[in-house]
């Protein structure tokens, strides 16, 4: 048997596999060859309170219900900002490069190009800046923002990973 029909055959057979993807019929109807029809359930929803479930007797029994995850808190916009800072608009740079703020202040990072991370190289014991969330290599796209409020005055410097080697580093000195 030659590659392409070995790659041929293993194709089909994989497809047979896949749901949606069965060669019985060739269109959206089920045949008896494909098997029965899937089913189809109702879209489950969260509701506020407990909802009722009828038994066979006919007299309701309370269900468990779905609660809403907390809502992580909003990233501080470009006005509550104390420090707004560039990444990459045009070039492999932080804009500003280095800065002071006072200890509390925010500062939002906004990406103007993609492929771009901050990473923590140093900060004063007891900081918990590091960074954008990731490893190393994880990257955001243009339009990203990334906020933080320093809390523990000193010095921070940080850079973008991928391009650590084209110079793309920053600072900024937290003040009491």
């Amino acid at each position: 048997m030659d590659r392409r029909r070995l790659l041929r055959t293993g194709a089909v057979a994989l497809a047979g596999l896949v749901p949606g993807c069965g060669l019985g019929s060739g269109g959206g109807t089920p045949t008896p060859e494909d098997g029965p029809a899937p089913t189809e359930r109702p879209a489950e929803t969260a509701t506020e309170g407990p909802t009722p479930m009828v038994t066979a007797t006919g007299e309701p029994t309370p269900t468990a219900t779905a609660t809403a995850a907390p809502t992580a808190t909003a990233a501080p916009t470009f006005d509550e900002a104390d420090q707004v800072v560039t990444v990459a608009d045009g070039s492999a740079v932080f804009d500003p490069e280095t800065f002071e703020v006072p200890t509390g202040a925010t500062v939002v990072w906004v990406w103007h190009s993609s492929g771009h991370n901050l990473r923590a190289t140093a900060r004063p014991r007891g900081s918990t800046f590091t960074g954008t969330a990731g490893e190393d290599e994880t990257t955001y796209d243009e339009g990203h923002t990334f906020s933080h409020t320093f809390e523990v005055a000193g010095e921070y410097e940080y850079r973008c990973y991928p391009y650590r080697n084209l110079g793309m580093r920053g600072s900024v000195t937290v003040t009491d």
